[in-house]
């Protein structure tokens, strides 16, 4: 999903969920082997969310989690014959509340500022309702919830608002919210020097003031010496005694980010100053010739110097694929690049020389950027 999506930064983490689960009932149904554990959690799960959730409102959040096309097929199936008899498509869930299928619209979030939400009151407090009964029923003490949110700096506001809510409103859902509630965490990772921080904060503060929720903060630093040097020796497959010398100038070079350590580990490389000798069977370098190389300040710029080095139908492949966020769906581009001569702009062997250089991940049919400053470059 795209960044700028509305509700992307929550929708497509329990999309990742909701995959893994795809596939563990594909497995189950095609008769492969499963272990007996991952069948009854499966089964128990999708048994829960029927129960906590109207059909009428797993239909409304597909929208947000395509994967649920694939969950509950039942349902669309039953939808499309209520559309198709003309029959009403209002469902009521246990509490009597009623869900409406093809009222909730999601339009796109292109703004950096605190206006107002794009969703009008009605429908954000649906979708808040929706997710929160998700959440319900996907996490109980048995089976407890962890939901890791990366890179929150980038969430766009629908989202921290969703985050809020479904931390801190929690009270309507049942006698056993606030059991519930403790069986969920939510691990979330941001840049503190980063301008969008300011939403960011807003939506931490106000689950600390809200005094339903224990908010811990973790401080990640740099790595220090000793961390440094485990790195460097890990990836050259040498002792910490031999790399040391070389892990604490590029520790110096570097301030102990790892994934600068990464970048400028690759550039010792690509400069000759760190090469495999043949004959001594192990990783050399100069000492001398690595403390006169600088680590530019602005690292965007080292990784955009590496990007002009590929070829440029692969610049421009990266460029367009820049456009939809940290991460998207293979389909999604043949889509969208699809001139009227029927040529694809991102081909298959752009794609897969970005992965073998490190640009992008692939995972399935899904192509990320492992951080987002190479998205910028």
């Amino acid at each position: 999903l795209n960044q700028n999506q509305s509700l992307s930064t929550i929708s497509s983490t329990f999309d990742d969920f909701f995959q893994n689960i795809v596939t563990t009932k594909a497995k189950l149904e095609e008769g492969i082997h499963v272990d007996v554990v991952d069948e009854q959690y499966v089964n128990q799960l999708l048994e829960s969310i029927e129960n906590h959730l109207p059909a009428s409102g797993i239909v409304a959040l597909s929208k947000l989690i395509p994967s649920f096309r694939s969950l509950f097929p039942e349902i669309f199936r039953r939808v499309v014959i209520d559309d198709d008899d003309g029959s009403g498509n209002e469902d009521d869930d246990e509490e009597g509340n009623q869900c409406v299928t093809g009222c909730i619209t999601y339009p796109n979030s292109d703004t950096d500022d605190d206006s107002d939400c794009l969703f009008p009151d009605n429908i954000k407090n649906q979708i808040h309702y929706l997710f929160q009964k998700l959440t319900h029923a996907i996490s109980n003490p048995q089976a407890p919830m962890m939901i890791f949110l990366d890179d929150l700096h980038w969430a766009d506001k629908e989202s921290l608002d969703l985050l809020t809510s479904l931390i801190t409103d929690v009270g309507h859902l049942g006698m056993d919210a606030d059991l519930d509630r403790r069986c969920v965490c939510f691990v979330a990772t941001y840049r503190y020097n980063e301008g969008t921080n300011r939403r960011v904060e807003k939506c931490v503060h106000a689950i600390e003031n809200s005094n339903v929720s224990q908010v811990t903060y973790l401080n990640l630093d740099g790595m220090g010496e000793q961390g440094t040097n485990a790195m460097i020796s890990d990836a050259l497959k040498l002792p910490t005694r031999l790399t040391r010398p070389l892990s604490d100038v590029v520790r110096k070079k570097t301030l102990g980010n790892p994934f600068y350590v990464k970048i400028f580990m690759a550039m010792l490389s690509e400069e000759n100053c760190l090469k495999y000798s043949l004959k001594e069977r192990r990783w050399m370098w100069n000492i001398d010739n690595i403390h006169k190389r600088s680590m530019v300040q602005d690292l965007a710029l080292v990784l955009a110097q590496k990007l002009l080095r590929l070829p440029d139908e692969v610049q421009d492949a990266l460029t367009f694929v820049s456009c939809f966020g940290r991460s998207v769906h293979r389909d999604v581009l043949e889509i969208t690049t699809e001139t009227e001569s029927g040529a694809i702009v991102v081909s298959d062997r752009c794609l897969e020389l970005a992965v073998h250089e490190r640009i992008l991940e692939m995972s399935g049919k899904t192509y990320t950027f492992p951080h987002d400053l190479i998205q910028q470059a």
